[in-house]
């Protein structure tokens, strides 16, 4: 996706309707959706291979632009006729995000289905792990899923997921699955309050969809680990929450990172909890850096 920002300040309301005028001082473009992963791996230092789909239009030819300004290779990238490149346009007004508009696409045309599915094989032989960021815009079908999913575990390769709507059949067989409170909450059909109820809930993800590990996002709460042989909770580090666009990146990146370089999952986990509380901190879309987790 491409993030589009725009900044200024509001002195006084249009005269035209009951809503502010933002007086226009800045604007910027930045990698959102999987591209937000993608800038937290590459700060992290880890060397990235991305296999998605952009529209053949301008928002995509700009996601390219920025991802070769960081030398990440976009050959795996389909560009197609039959997309809309997603976009959002957030307009932030005196440090308040005053309103956001979405352009979207929703599906996969069967071409452009055929090319991410007969590039999985490819690129896994090539790859330590595999992160699936999946926004519901139509890039992570079923069947797509199922194949990079089998694929890695015929390698004895991990799959982290961050998980989007109730159809978590698709992720069945996933090492790490990152879930925020709405996301699960969603998918086991009830409300999860105390930290018993996240734990129950983590549980029966791992048993439901046969995951090794799930680690729910809980905001202002922290966070909860399950898996068959540990269960912990970890409070959250922020003390000023500015803005958690893209929080969920930034863990999934760290957690991943973490496991590959052979940390331990209880070191992994507290370095994801660490580098979301330092991101929130932060206005807008914000990817952690290695000079930020080593400095707190």
């Amino acid at each position: 996706m491409l993030d589009h920002f725009i900044h200024g300040k509001v002195n006084r309301i249009s005269p035209e309707a009951p809503v502010p005028i933002v007086e226009v001082h800045d604007e910027i473009d930045m990698l959102g959706g999987c591209g937000n992963v993608i800038i937290n791996l590459y700060n992290l230092g880890v060397s990235v291979k991305v296999l998605s789909v952009i529209g053949d239009d301008k928002n995509g030819r700009t996601i390219l632009n920025k991802l070769n300004d960081i030398k990440i290779k976009t050959g795996d990238i389909s560009r197609s006729n039959h997309f809309l490149t997603n976009y959002k346009m957030r307009i932030i007004a005196n440090n308040q995000h005053v309103v956001r508009a979405d352009w979207n696409s929703s599906s996969l045309n069967q071409e452009t289905e055929d090319f991410i599915y007969n590039s999985i094989d490819k690129l896994i032989n090539n790859v330590d792990g595999v992160i699936v960021s999946d926004y519901l815009k139509g890039v992570c079908t079923e069947k797509i899923i199922k194949k990079i999913i089998t694929s890695l575990n015929n390698n004895n390769k991990p799959i982290f997921v961050d998980p989007k709507g109730s159809n978590w059949d698709k992720y069945s067989g996933a090492t790490f699955i990152t879930p925020n409170i709405e996301e699960i909450s969603s998918v086991i059909g009830g409300i999860l309050q105390s930290d018993d109820d996240f734990l129950v809930a983590g549980r029966n993800i791992l048993k439901k969809y046969q995951i090794n590990n799930c680690l729910i996002t809980r905001g202002a709460n922290g966070m909860t680990f399950v898996n068959k042989d540990v269960s912990f909770h970890i409070p959250a580090k922020s003390k000023e929450v500015y803005d958690v666009s893209g929080a969920g990146d930034t863990v999934i990146a760290t957690l991943a990172t973490g496991i590959i370089n052979g940390r331990s999952i209880n070191e992994a986990v507290e370095l994801s909890n660490l580098a979301a509380s330092i991101v929130v901190s932060h206005l807008g879309t914000s990817a952690i850096t290695l000079d930020e987790l080593q400095i707190k």
